[in-house]
């Protein structure tokens, strides 16, 4: 029998190596995930992971055993991530800074590929999307992220990110008028100014 999130935390707390590479094992692709979704760079990614672990690691004593794991997991790498901004942002850039000639997201409606041609076309949007999202300015990847792959809903982006409900709320709509403006040039959609 697998042995539960909660009883490795406790022993990664005792201090036992073995729990905290059992806890890297289990977590350390979702954690690599999440951070290359919102770094869009491979070397990034694997700092930002290295430097959630540190605090996860180090914060194991706060995490309270009774709620689960993923989500506070997730929480640190989103902490981790706008601590890694603020360092990297240019000085005088402010996070906030929006693009000059707002563009627009594509929602995943397609239907699953039942053929040759339907795969190949889903691979191709796909990557299209990941392209255009990479291209979106970090704050904007960042709340579409949590939205549309994590599934967060916009009161808890504002709670893990902290910043205002309707400040979400903008920079998914700017996101995703963004991305639609940027697909509609491969679909040839008819994209409202």
């Amino acid at each position: 029998m697998p042995i539960d999130d909660r009883q490795v935390i406790i022993w990664c707390r005792e201090g036992r190596e073995e729990a905290y590479r059992e806890l890297l094992t289990r977590y350390e692709s979702y954690v690599y995930k999440l951070s290359y979704s919102l770094t869009r760079h491979r070397e990034d990614a694997l700092d930002l992971t290295q430097e959630t672990f540190i605090k996860i690691l180090n914060g194991l004593n706060g995490f309270q055993l009774h709620k689960p794991f993923v989500p506070w997991l997730r929480q640190v790498t989103i902490n981790a991530y706008i601590a890694f901004l603020k360092k990297k942002a240019p000085p005088g850039v402010s996070l906030e800074h929006e693009l000059p000639g707002e563009k627009t997201v594509l929602r995943d409606t397609l239907a699953g590929p039942d053929d040759l041609h339907q795969e190949v076309e889903w691979r191709d949007t796909r990557r299209i999307l990941q392209e255009a999202t990479g291209r979106l300015p970090p704050i904007y990847r960042m709340v579409i992220y949590l939205r549309h792959q994590e599934e967060m809903s916009y009161q808890d982006i504002a709670d893990a990110t902290g910043l205002p409900l309707g400040s979400v709320k903008t920079y998914l709509f700017r996101a995703r008028k963004h991305l639609r403006q940027e697909l509609s040039q491969f679909y040839g959609w008819e994209v409202s100014k």
